[in-house]
């Protein structure tokens, strides 16, 4: 299913050319005419941005859904309380690691973790970490380890030139997944009411192409049937195209 998203892209941008190119040509090369050459080029588009899209999609690493997921758990943990940070954190590296000498491998000490040989510390809030609370990490011994959601590039220097790791929100999202440890219900802020500009916003975003591409591929199905089909054609091939452009284009989801 991780490239579900690939092949449904692909799917839709074949039947947009389809459709698009059918009803133009039918009027100046006949059905048959326009019916195969419409498929070559609904083809060859769907091809062609196919291996694009896979390309892409290898280079971004995260994909926009992991994204989502890995921004709700940051959230959660800026929310909740340091002691269930610590409890899940410590579930699941005892989850990934196991048992080590007949010891647990994770163990909450204070107000931070001793997984073997590391000390773990827990910085988790909705800003990032700064160079200044690095500081008084440095200052113990053994190795150490920084558990955030994100931290400044004077913190990331200052932590590499001391050979303290660092450990970012899709590090954690990663580590929490991978040991099915994942919080059945992450903490949010209220919802809020949903202000003109913002409903204005949803409709160029992303998730709205399904209405347009829906209108546009019936006024242009009634282009097939109606008697005067230049008015389908040309608002049909209008909101297809927009459809098209948003879907790939479009504003992302927050």
């Amino acid at each position: 299913m991780k490239n579900l998203p690939l092949w449904t892209d692909t799917i839709f941008t074949f039947f947009v050319v389809f459709l698009l190119s059918f009803c133009l040509l039918r009027f100046s090369i006949g059905a048959g005419g326009a019916l195969t050459l419409a498929l070559v080029l609904s083809a060859s588009a769907a091809v062609l941005l196919h291996l694009f899209l896979r390309r892409r999609r290898r280079k971004k690493g995260i994909d926009e859904c992991e994204k989502d997921e890995v921004h709700k758990l940051a959230i959660h943990l800026a929310l909740d309380t340091p002691a269930h940070n610590a409890d899940l954190i410590a579930k699941s590296l005892n989850a990934l690691h196991g048992q080590q000498n007949g010891d647990t491998y994770t163990e909450i000490a204070d107000d931070t973790l001793q997984c073997g040989q590391q000390t773990a510390f827990l910085k988790f809030r909705f800003g990032a970490v700064t160079a200044d609370e690095i500081c008084p990490i440095l200052r113990g011994k053994g190795q150490k380890t920084v558990f955030a959601s994100d931290f400044t590039e004077e913190a990331r220097s200052l932590a590499q030139a001391f050979d303290v790791k660092l450990l970012e929100a899709k590090d954690v999202y990663k580590l929490v997944s991978e040991s099915g440890c994942m919080p059945q219900t992450l903490l949010a802020p209220p919802a809020h009411k949903t202000s003109f500009k913002e409903k204005l916003s949803r409709r160029i975003s992303r998730t709205s192409w399904r209405g347009y591409a829906l209108s546009g591929a019936m006024l242009l199905l009634f282009s097939l049937v109606t008697v005067f089909p230049l008015y389908y054609i040309i608002s049909g091939g209008i909101l297809l195209s927009f459809s098209a452009f948003i879907r790939f284009f479009g504003k992302k989801g927050d």
